[in-house]
């Protein structure tokens, strides 16, 4: 058995096996949530009442006894009793303490993977569906396509375009509104509303007339080409705020944004302080030692050059081992590429693929706009292309970025294409095991009730976690390919803030600080908002603004890529809302309060966005076989039958364009064997 083979059959059952125990450990301790680092707290914690714990916007009555819901489910334990009570609607659920707080408006019940999307999926995985009841109702479509984020979208729309609207298409998304990670959480705060981005939100303006698919979407999307940002009032006008949420996590992005960098005893700095651009005047400012000094102003000016090795050796080494042995850097370089390696690549720079990990580090040369709401503007563009109906009021493109979504007309018969929401895809094949059928069954979950659907094609435009699951009759060397996918978490946190004078005090927007156990993430930033019509928040220090933190979750002292990225999922899974927002409160009361931040006051609403398999990992060799063999995303973008196979990740990294290609093409296609 090689290497590659034995990192396949790796279980997780040692990890749940810990998870379990650690459970029941709570369990045996009842009046007590413990969070990963240790930190007791109950009703009566004073430093939780201190940070604000208490305050009515994030409903904490709910902490007293709470367990960890999805590591329950993960490792086959029993649901503990809270999880027994949420609703059933899986549109509208009630209050979860794992979930947390939604925010407002149309996305406060669909913040990343809630608990009603994990128990669905690991209905899915456990293959324990089948239990639930079952409706007599069979549908057909001539097109269904499963998932609804910005690859399904838009196979939907050019289907619908290709077809003339004469064929019927089904889309079904899990969530409790369309979009996947392309997804927005909203906030109210003194009557201004805030909004972020709950994953993917940047994105390229493409030229007019360039012919590009993007170029062609603007146009048919009627997205404006040109934006302005509203940029810090008087006197604070010279802070940069980044246009983005990505441009801060680098030193490149330092020319752009100024970014304020928190040292303490781990980096060698006596005491706890910030220096600001520390880039800017050679890391003079900074607790490194000499050598660390040189080798990181090396690292950042040659952009990870690649000494003379080809693509093919490059993918085929760690980026640890690029680092340390072919360049010879003193740990300190690996320390600061660490986090961003691991948010980007999903894997932490001892099992990232060299070439994949240099694309990303130290890579931005410009500021890079995003929608108030990230890349839910594309979503919510295609879908009032697909229905008009679909989202209330008039075409202009501020009510397309800030009107309600018009639930009710998403799934009408008079549509051409229609939309399901909340409805799980739990079994896709053909009806004859030879793929020669003429339609392939699809049966989904609602509202905790089976139903079946017949249809001429199917489109899979959900990721490959799930689809290795609910491809039942794929042909073996697909289901061989999916194996070798391996998907990592992300978790993305928005923090509502009353204020941000004490950012406005250090002269920065964006923080950074040094990823470890006790830290949440490594950096944060607030973004310069977008000017909309009637939607525009002031950037004003005295006003609310959003903070969002962005993380990977990975375990460094895991050295397998497979294990690694479980062992994160399950870090996640077995957190819940009271202690990430104690974490946090914790963090960001140790890094400001010297600058004015007070928890309790200045903290208006927490969202977690949880991703367990936010990104596809790419680790040595994954993309450039060593062997020689076929990669698998191309194996597996093939399909079979009468079943296409469309999900950004196939063409290694999830992202709009990549959504964007696999959708196009999987609609052409679908049009084709009409």
């Amino acid at each position: 058995m090689n290497a590659r083979q034995q990192m396949l059959t790796i279980s997780g059952l040692e990890y749940c096996s810990q998870i379990k125990q650690d459970l029941m450990n709570k369990q045996s301790s009842p009046n007590k949530a413990n969070n990963n680092n240790g930190v007791a707290m109950n009703k009566n914690d004073k430093l939780a009442s201190q940070l604000g714990m208490n305050k009515p916007i994030t409903r904490r009555d709910f902490i007293n006894g709470t367990l960890a819901t999805s590591a329950v489910m993960l490792c086959g334990l029993s649901a503990p009793s809270f999880a027994e009570k949420a609703d059933s609607t899986p549109s509208r659920p009630q209050w979860n303490p794992w979930t947390g707080y939604g925010g407002v408006g149309d996305y406060s019940e669909a913040n990343g993977n809630t608990y009603n999307v994990v128990s669905s999926a690991h209905r899915i995985r456990d293959n324990t569906w089948s239990q639930l009841p079952s409706s007599d109702d069979v549908e057909h479509f001539d097109l269904v396509i499963v998932g609804g984020g910005p690859a399904g979208m838009l196979a939907a729309y050019e289907f619908q375009k290709l077809t003339q609207g004469r064929k019927r298409c089904l889309l079904l998304d899990n969530h409790a509104i369309f979009g996947g990670a392309s997804k927005q959480n909203d906030f109210m705060v003194d009557g201004v509303r805030l909004t972020g981005p709950q994953a993917a939100n940047d994105f390229a303006v493409p030229a007019p007339g360039s012919g590009t698919q993007m170029d062609k979407l603007f146009t048919e999307l009627e997205l404006p080409r040109q934006y302005d940002f509203v940029q810090p009032s008087e006197p604070f006008q010279h802070i940069r705020l980044s246009t983005d949420n990505y441009t801060n996590m680098d030193g490149i992005g330092e020319n752009l944004v100024d970014v304020g960098y928190y040292f303490s005893k781990t980096e060698g700095a006596p005491r706890p302080y910030f220096s600001n651009n520390i880039w800017a005047d050679k890391l003079k400012k900074t607790p490194f030692s000499a050598t660390a000094k040189r080798d990181l102003l090396a690292w950042r000016q040659n952009q990870g050059g690649n000494e003379g090795l080809t693509d093919f050796a490059l993918d085929n080494m760690s980026y640890s081992h690029f680092l340390s042995q072919i360049k010879g850097y003193d740990k300190t370089v690996l320390d600061m590429a660490r986090p961003l390696v691991g948010l980007l690549t999903g894997l932490s720079p001892e099992n990232a693929s060299a070439k994949e990990a240099s694309h990303f580090v130290m890579n931005l040369k410009r500021s890079i706009p995003s929608f108030p709401g990230g890349n839910s503007a594309f979503t919510r563009a295609l879908a009032r292309k697909i229905n008009p109906h679909a989202i209330s009021g008039d075409n202009s493109f501020s009510n397309m970025l800030f009107g309600s979504v018009n639930f009710a007309a998403l799934d009408s018969p008079e549509q051409a294409t229609r939309m399901r929401l909340s409805a799980t895809a739990v079994k896709v094949e053909h009806q004859h095991q030879d793929h020669q059928s003429d339609k392939v069954e699809i049966t989904y979950e609602q509202a905790g009730t089976l139903h079946k659907l017949t249809a001429g094609q199917v489109i899979m435009a959900s990721g490959g976690w799930v689809n290795r699951h609910i491809l039942t009759d794929m042909p073996k060397v697909t289901a061989n390919a999916y194996e070798e996918f391996i998907h990592a978490p992300a978790l993305v946190i928005n923090v509502a803030l009353s204020n941000w004078k004490f950012l406005a005090k250090l002269g920065v927007g964006a923080v950074r600080w040094f990823d470890d156990e006790h830290q949440l993430g490594f950096c944060g930033n607030l973004r310069a908002p977008m000017q909309v019509d009637g939607h525009t928040p002031p950037m004003d220090p005295n006003k609310p603004a959003i903070f969002t933190l962005y993380m990977g979750l990975y375990d460094t002292a895991e050295t397998d890529a497979k294990r690694q990225t479980m062992a994160g999922r399950i870090r996640m899974f077995s957190t819940q809302y009271a202690d990430y927002e104690l974490m946090l409160r914790r963090q960001m009361t140790r890094m400001f309060s010297k600058y004015g931040f007070d928890a309790k006051r200045d903290i208006a609403g927490i969202v977690l966005n949880r991703w367990g398999h936010a990104r596809l990992a790419r680790p040595a060799g994954f993309m450039m076989r060593s062997d020689g063999s076929q990669n698998p995303l191309e194996i597996v973008k093939q399909g079979y039958g009468r079943i296409i196979i469309a999900h950004s990740e196939l063409n290694g990294a999830q992202n709009a364009n990549g959504a964007f290609q696999h959708g196009a093409r999987a609609a052409k296609l679908a049009a084709e064997r009409i």
